[in-house]
């Protein structure tokens, strides 16, 4: 009997010096392929650093340029030290989208060992529970039938207790690696957001190089790289913005006495979209990535659109003009109540003329790639006596 409970002992022993040996081989093996795995992202990180400097010369070279007389030579270094500081931001963003995945993957191997050490865990402890349960259920009928030394009962009751020390344990070691997986899918979910985020930057990023891309060879073209036809082109841009805001101020008075206040939405001054704006918004107003922010700010937002697309009045109103001009290609000004007034600009034709009343949605004309313009898309503008203002302060949900 004695051997017997012995022999139960010595399993309950086994099976948790086996689970111990076997966790440990496993750990180590683990370990192995993380230390590979931290190495390869310190040498990600030191590619970031490095590019991250290099962004930051091409910054400091855009800052001292835009601080310099704007000349054709002067703005195509501009527009080509953006490219060039783009390119760079996506390969960081890249770099940045690789370090991720592969902060990851540490956390991916991390999680599937702590799972593997509570399914250890757990079933040593079960193991063990049904072990101890048969020889307790022993010990009683042993003692009153025969052991041969009262001192070897005793003996094996205090290696029962070391294997239910170990059990403590094991339980508090299953507590902690549990709570140590969850912290670590969360860091994990953490990560993949931000693997996200970064996608998203990275697409916007190449949207904004080939932008700033067909912005210089649009300069280029449009004065023919020429330093005369650049410098005749700012005159050109100054007259035009200055005619508008003359204009404005000389018509408001006169042609808000003349407009129909029976609107549907009450207030002639609050403005519905051009066109569902399906395509998004490419450009905001006074946008920091506006490829020619150094000649003048952008002063609307660009809506892309199919060409062809119907442009509608934001609002009850007189035409003010219609016109074509360099940076605006072909354009029309509507004025509205309360000192609003709006530009459609980069149209492909104009269906008003001056001085036509207009309803809220009207056609206008259409979506073009006329004048300063990379692409089709309408350049709107809402002016508020005359001086751009941000127009989303005005406009309504869609």
């Amino acid at each position: 009997m004695i051997l017997r409970r012995l022999i139960s002992i010595f399993m309950i022993i086994a099976v948790v010096i086996n689970c111990g040996a076997s966790f440990v081989v496993a750990q180590e093996d683990i370990s192995d392929e993380i230390n590979v795995l931290n190495e390869n992202i310190e040498s990600k990180r030191d590619s970031i650093d490095q590019l991250q400097r290099q962004i930051d010369s091409y910054t400091s070279a855009i800052d001292q340029k835009q601080s310099e007389e704007a000349t054709l030579a002067v703005e195509i270094d501009l527009l080509e030290n953006r490219a060039a500081k783009t390119a760079l931001d996506i390969e960081l963003t890249d770099a940045e989208i690789d370090l991720v995945n592969s902060e990851i993957r540490i956390l991916e191997t991390e999680i599937q060992a702590l799972q593997t050490q509570l399914d250890r865990e757990q079933k040593m402890i079960s193991d063990v529970l049904q072990q101890i349960q048969v020889l307790d259920n022993d010990l009683p009928l042993q003692t009153f039938l025969g052991t041969d030394s009262f001192s070897e009962l005793f003996d094996e009751v205090e290696r029962l207790e070391t294997v239910n020390g170990d059990l403590k344990s094991a339980v508090d070691n299953a507590k902690i690696a549990r709570e140590d997986l969850l912290d670590r899918k969360g860091n994990e979910q953490e990560k993949r957001d931000r693997l996200v985020d970064l996608e998203g930057e990275l697409e916007k990023e190449k949207k904004l190089l080939d932008e700033e891309q067909a912005s210089k060879e649009l300069l280029v073209t449009t004065v023919q790289a020429s330093e005369a036809e650049f410098q005749l082109l700012l005159n050109q841009l100054k007259e035009e913005e200055a005619f508008i805001s003359q204009q404005i101020n000389l018509l408001q008075d006169e042609i808000e006495g003349k407009l129909n206040e029976t609107d549907e939405l009450g207030d002639s001054s609050i403005l519905s979209w051009p066109f569902t704006p399906s395509w998004g918004v490419s450009a905001y107003f006074h946008d920091p990535t506006y490829p020619y922010r150094h000649l003048f700010e952008h002063s609307g937002i660009d809506l892309p659109a199919p060409v062809g697309v119907t442009i509608g009045s934001a609002a009850p109103g007189y035409v003010a003009w219609t016109r074509t001009g360099r940076l605006y290609g072909n354009y029309v000004m509507v004025i509205h109540t309360n000192g609003i007034a709006t530009l459609y600009a980069h149209m492909s034709r104009i269906d008003v003329s001056s001085g036509q009343f207009v309803t809220r949605g009207q056609s206008l004309g259409a979506v073009g790639n006329t004048g300063l313009s990379t692409g089709p898309h309408i350049h709107f503008e809402v002016r508020k006596n005359g001086i751009p203002t941000n127009p989303f302060d005005y406009l309504i949900s869609y």
